[in-house]
This record gives structure tokens, sequence and C-alpha cells, in this order.
């Protein structure tokens, strides 16, 4: 497909120059140039056939806009330079914009049934997380025993059952939109270590509502404990390069944003920080 669709090849070329700045060090700024080179391509292509996008660019562009989704994710914790905002809100909603494109050519190839290539490669609903040991993680770290991830696991959905009781309480207006992000966010998490139907918790992004990102771009606390929780969560897929340490990185540039505390917070705070791996009971 790649060979037909020049985007496609591109994308791949991105993302591959990307890993590879991972797994060669001494070469990472010239793997780093070549990646955003191509990634720059991918998304010049992808940019001139979206805005009236064919049937025959369905499927090659559905892939193109998951790699272009996936190079967005892993770019900031390999190059660390090139993330030019320490805005954590701004940083998942561009990858939401991404992933979003993505669900739109995934329904418009589905409607193809048959005459789809892509048939048979997508039906992977029992998919887990890779937990084998490895010499080293692929957020740096030398302590590889899943019981680690698991007990985080345990951790999250304990956490996110006191949240819901305080939710339930809650009698504001937004007390809706808080349990739809609730269930949302749970739904993401729970299946964990398989990826679960709607992608796991790297495309809670995708579901998330606009009244929710707004509670949360005006400082609400409930959605701010929320987008917290997701962050944590993303430490479950600390073993995918394109991953790394990228639920830390959205904790503490959260965090830092932070002036005071409620005190009807400062637990879960507190937890929070023990999940990102502060604690070392819960190091990664």
């Amino acid at each position: 497909m790649a060979t037909s669709f020049p985007y496609l090849l591109d994308s791949i070329l991105a993302l591959s120059a990307l890993h590879l700045a991972t797994v060669e060090p001494d070469n990472r700024l010239t793997w780093l140039d070549a990646a955003v080179r191509y990634q720059s391509q991918a998304c010049s292509g992808m940019g001139k056939i979206l805005p009236d996008v064919t049937r025959q660019h369905y499927e090659p562009a559905f892939v193109s806009s998951v790699l272009i989704f996936l190079f967005a994710t892993g770019l900031p914790g390999i190059s660390p330079e090139t993330n030019q905002s320490n805005d954590p809100l701004s940083e998942v909603l561009e990858g939401r914009r991404l992933i979003t494109g993505s669900a739109m050519l995934f329904e418009r190839f589905s409607e193809m049934g048959v005459d789809a290539e892509l048939n048979g490669w997508l039906c992977a609903p029992d998919t887990e997380e890779n937990l084998e040991k490895n010499e080293q993680n692929s957020d740096g770290s030398s302590d590889d025993d899943a019981k680690i991830l698991f007990d985080l696991h345990k951790s999250i959905i304990k956490s996110l059952e006191k949240l819901r009781v305080t939710i339930e309480t809650n009698e504001s207006p937004q007390k809706e939109i808080y349990q739809t992000i609730w269930q949302l966010l749970h739904n993401s998490i729970e299946p964990w270590p398989k990826i679960g139907p709607q992608g796991g918790v790297i495309a809670w992004p995708l579901f998330i509502s606009e009244e929710y990102i707004s509670l949360l771009e005006g400082g609400d606390w409930v959605a701010r404990i929320l987008f917290l929780h997701h962050a944590v969560a993303l430490r479950l897929m600390c073993k995918r390069w394109y991953v790394r340490d990228k639920g830390r990185r959205l904790v503490l540039a959260t965090l830092e944003q932070l002036d005071e505390i409620p005190p009807e917070w400062k637990e879960t705070i507190s937890w929070v920080q023990k999940g990102i791996g502060t604690d070392p009971v819960l190091i990664l």
C-alpha cells in the first residue's frame, strides 16, 4: 500500500527513524532529523488529500494518520527540545485531533466491507501489552518486573472507585459530565493488560467531550483529577517505546501549573505523585 501512496510511505519512514533514534543514541540527532523531515512530508501529503478524500485513500490515509499520531505521541519524550509547549492539555488535545481523523477514516473504509484491504488486520480485541522482561524498560528504568505494573493498575482502579463516590455525592451542574468522563476513563483502563475495544488509555482523549475540555481549561478540580488519572494510567504503557515516560511528563507539567491544592484533593495528589514513580514502591 505504501508503494502506491507516498504520504503513507513517508509516515512509515518517519516513525521508523524516530524508533531508530531510541535504539542508536550515538546517531540520535541524525535519525531525529530524518524523522522530522519525513513526518513533515507525510503531513503535507495528507493535507492535500484530506479536504476531499476519495475512496481509494480511505485505508492508506487511515494507516498514515495512526502512524502520524504515534509519532506525535513519541517525539516529545525522545526529543524534548522539539516540544515547544509545556501545556499538558494542548499536548493531549493535539493527539486528540490527530486520532479523531483516524476514527473518521476508519468509519469510511469500514463501510467498504469485503473490499477493504485491511479486513482481518484490525480484529484483535484480545491484544495485550507486552510485559515480558527486558534488559531495560523503554522509559529508561531498570526494574522491569511486571508485578509493579499490575500493582499500579490495581491502585489506579481503587483510586478511580474513590473518585466515583466523590462524584456521586457532587451536586454541581457538571455532575453528569464528570460521570460520563469517569466511565470513559474506567473503560479505557480496567481491561489492562488487554487493550480493550476502544483502544485503551492512549485513545481516551478521542472520546472526551468539548464540555469536559472547557472544564479542564477553566481549572475545574474534578476535571483535573480525572485528567491526572489518565496521565498516571499512561504509565501502564511505559514499555512501548513511543509512550515511555509520557504519563510522568503530563503529571509533572500539570502539577507545575497548580498554585494551591484544596485540602480535599491533597491525598489524591499525593497518590498521583506516587503513581508516576516518585515513590520507590511504584517506581517504574
